[in-house]
């Protein structure tokens, strides 16, 4: 036979193709029984007789209390017929799909006998009692696991199926189906798994779904159900099911495969009870019924689901979605064991031996655990030196002798006004200001700003170069010629400046002093518009104006994405490093409103100008173990869209470089930074900073505890950087740029009580 003859011998009807799913009873007591027993016999369907065994098992049934001999048993099987031929007693079912032929007890007989090892655990007057109630499954993934171990149980007398999908190779992880069954809807493939359990059980499919149109019918026709299951992964079905249960006061159940949770919401006994315990209570739930994006569909999601009890290996697949794993992941045993909940539950409920509501876990990792690997604690960063601003004041003073024009306290007040205004990495604001001896001073407050990922201060300069810029407009707008000395002869010294001011001349207009107020950090990402060559050159001539600084501006797309690479990359390292996921999660984030008021520095959640998505994933990113395992699974690349797209869509990056990264310029080039920031700000474009590949790569040398994998991708961000900038200048702080408007919410500050403080009082 070639090719061609195999294939048209394979163009026959298909298994998928049959619709059948309910067997067919055959009583050959009378003459058609025993015709349509002879055609399908004549047709060649595969018997299956074991008649007299099930007898021998009905008469032990009906007759606990005695012990049989094989001999006994026999006899009393062929006694229990009274002699009606075999063939004639019981039923025959015949099963289309699979074409067998298998004689069976009939109804009565084939339950006592099917159901008799339930005994006690189920008494017959319970069996008898659960053989009256309806029972709906929406959705057959952990749905066939529930409805085969309900059948199995023998716990309902009618079930309705729900479900739109046809079985795939890749459900075979979970699903106790055969391979030749590919391709069957799963309603069919469920409701033949049971029949071939139990033929006398009843089963309704719909194939198409649960949806708004037959919904009345798969909870109402033919009575209503008693119990619903809900196992589907559409948000809006979940919602608008609940609804109808709700109404119908019909209790729900689901089973969420993982950790083995159980969730039960009891609408028969309290009818008030809002949906999903009320955790969804604050969305639109009318919404639910309408077409909804993905996006739109996570804070839905979100409170069902519980991202905050996941577990850990759920987690870690969740921020993995879309780069190693294409799906939602479940195991067998998961679903294994949510069909045994989930049946147990149904059976008491159904029973009225269970009347709570709540959600409940079976988690088998911690119900049955060995001892654990230890988990090494990410390194603290070393504290910073405790000082006295003061003390080094006066000795400062001491060796400069008396100021020729002391500034008063207003004026020093003043300027840390302005001076703690200026960015910094985190907002950990890590300046302190002294008034000493008419002197102004400005000091690096290292336990603010200490960090495993800026272990020799870069980050904390350019903010406090970012804070003498400040101090310098403000002065210069009222004429005030300044006396700055950079007082720090290393680069973990804690005094930064002395400043001292002058006899005051004519004010200078200072086009940039509104904005030392009005600057901000929008992290809103906004659609690309070109960058006007005008602004160019307004940026060029502010950063013209600090000695030592470059400023490269980038607005070629395929240069902005190859930097979004390298700035995903860094923020990626940054995240799954253990010590730098603390700092970040523990230290810098304000998850509240409240907690960003109380505290006055961090990263407020609210200015990241998240989607929904990005908050959940932000969120599932926060758990120090998933991330632990993205890592050692070496994925990650799913954080990467936290800073992408931003840059992507940026219409200019604009970056200021140095050549070396001394002190000196590292303050300079803070100060070229606030104002290029401000300039920006004051055009028009909203502003982010994005200095992480230039930060991450500088500290990697400097950071002994860092892992293997983490050093050698830092090491080839740091190569393709360097190609990204040659010469002789590097990058040293770099904004993207957009159209992006206002920010939703600005970063709050310290108050200036806790920064500024005056060592003696001054007369002017």
């Amino acid at each position: 036979m070639n090719l061609d003859e195999i294939r048209t011998a394979m163009g026959g009807r298909r298994a998928a193709d049959d619709p059948a799913h309910r067997p067919e009873f055959i009583r050959p007591g009378d003459v058609p029984g025993r015709d349509r027993l002879n055609a399908l016999l004549a047709h060649g369907a595969v018997v299956h007789d074991t008649l007299h065994a099930q007898v021998m098992e009905l008469v032990k049934s009906l007759h606990p209390e005695k012990t049989f001999t094989r001999e006994e048993l026999d006899d009393a099987a062929m006694a229990h017929l009274r002699g009606t031929d075999p063939i004639l007693y019981g039923v025959w079912v015949y099963y289309p799909w699979s074409h067998r032929l298998v004689h069976l007890l009939d109804e009565q007989e084939f339950t006592l006998v099917r159901t008799d090892r339930n005994r006690n655990k189920i008494t017959r007057a319970e069996q008898a009692v659960l053989y009256t109630k309806k029972v709906g499954v929406i959705g057959l993934s952990v749905g066939q696991s529930v409805s085969l171990t309900l059948a199995l149980e023998r716990s309902f007398g009618e079930i309705r199926l729900a479900d739109f999908d046809t079985l795939e190779l890749s459900n075979l992880n979970r699903i106790r189906s055969g391979i030749h069954e590919m391709g069957i809807p799963k309603v069919l493939n469920t409701a033949r798994e049971i029949a071939e359990l139990d033929p006398f059980l009843k089963v309704s499919i719909f194939p198409e779904g649960l949806t708004k149109e037959n919904m009345d019918r798969f909870f109402r026709e033919g009575g209503d159900l008693d119990l619903l299951i809900e196992e589907c992964d559409s948000v809006d079905i979940k919602i608008l099911a609940r609804q109808k249960a709700k109404a119908l006061r019909i209790p729900v159940v689901m089973d969420m495969s993982d950790r083995g949770c159980l969730d039960v919401e009891r609408f028969d006994l309290e009818p008030e009870r809002p949906l999903m315990h009320g955790w969804i209570d604050h969305l639109d739930l009318e919404a639910a019924g309408r077409p909804m994006t993905n996006e739109q569909k996570i804070p839905y999601m979100l409170p069902i689901v519980g991202t905050e009890t996941l577990s850990t290996r759920m987690k870690a697949s969740m921020i993995e979605l879309g780069e190693t794993v294409s799906t939602w992941p479940q195991l067998a045993s998961a679903v294994a064991l949510g069909g045994a909940i989930t049946a147990d539950v149904h059976r008491r409920i159904l029973l009225g031996q269970f009347t709570g509501s709540g959600r409940w876990y079976i988690d088998l990792e911690a119900l049955i655990a060995s001892e654990g690997r230890e988990v090494k604690d990410p390194v603290e960063p070393t504290a910073g030196d405790d000082f006295d601003p003061a003390e080094i004041a006066n000795s400062v003073s001491q060796e400069l002798g008396p100021v020729e024009h002391p500034m008063s306290r207003e004026l020093a007040e003043e300027f840390a006004r302005a001076a703690a205004l200026a960015p910094s990495a985190g907002n950990v604001q890590p300046w302190r200001f002294l008034l000493s001896a008419g002197r102004f001073f400005l000091f690096h407050d290292k336990d603010r700003s200490r960090s495993h990922w800026d272990p020799d201060h870069l980050m904390s300069h350019i903010a406090l170069g970012a804070c003498l810029e400040n101090i310098r407009i403000v002065a210069s707008s009222k004429g005030i010629p300044l006396t700055i000395d950079t007082k720090a002869i290393s680069l973990s010294d804690p005094l930064v400046a002395v400043i001292e001011a002058g006899a005051a001349t004519a004010p200078r207009q200072e086009v940039l002093l509104p904005w030392i107020t009005r600057r901000c950090t929008n992290r809103k990402v906004a659609d690309r518009a070109p960058f006007p060559a005008a602004d160019e050159a307004m940026l060029r001539n502010t950063v013209s104006t600090v000695s030592g600084c470059g400023l490269r501006i980038i607005t070629d797309k395929a240069d902005l994405e190859r930097l979004a690479e390298l700035c995903s990359r860094s923020e990626k390292i940054r995240l799954l490093d253990p010590t730098g996921h603390r700092e970040f999660f523990e230290h810098e984030v304000r998850w509240t409103a409240e907690e960003a008021e109380r505290t006055g520095d961090g990263l407020d959640l609210a200015t990241m100008e998240m989607t929904e998505g990005q908050l959940a994933a932000l969120r599932i990113a926060s758990d120090p173990a998933a991330m632990r395992l993205v890592d050692e699974w070496r994925g990650g690349r799913a954080l990467q869209r936290f800073s992408r797209k931003g840059i992507v869509n940026a219409s200019a990056v604009a970056v200021i470089t140095t050549k070396e990264r001394s002190l000196v310029e590292r303050l300079q080039g803070g100060g070229a930074g606030q104002r290029l920031w401000m300039e920006a700000n004051r055009l028009g474009w909203s502003v982010h900073p994005i200095s992480a590949p230039i930060f991450l790569t500088h500290a990697a040398p400097l950071i002994p505890a860092l892992a293997d994998h983490h050093r050698a991708e830092l090491d080839a961000v740091a190569d393709e950087l360097a190609r990204s900038f040659p010469g002789e200048e590097s990058p040293l702080f770099m904004l993207r740029l957009s159209p992006a408007g206002e920010p939703t919410v600005r970063s709050l500050r310290l108050p200036l009580h806790r920064l500024f403080s005056v060592h003696e009082s001054i007369t002017v």
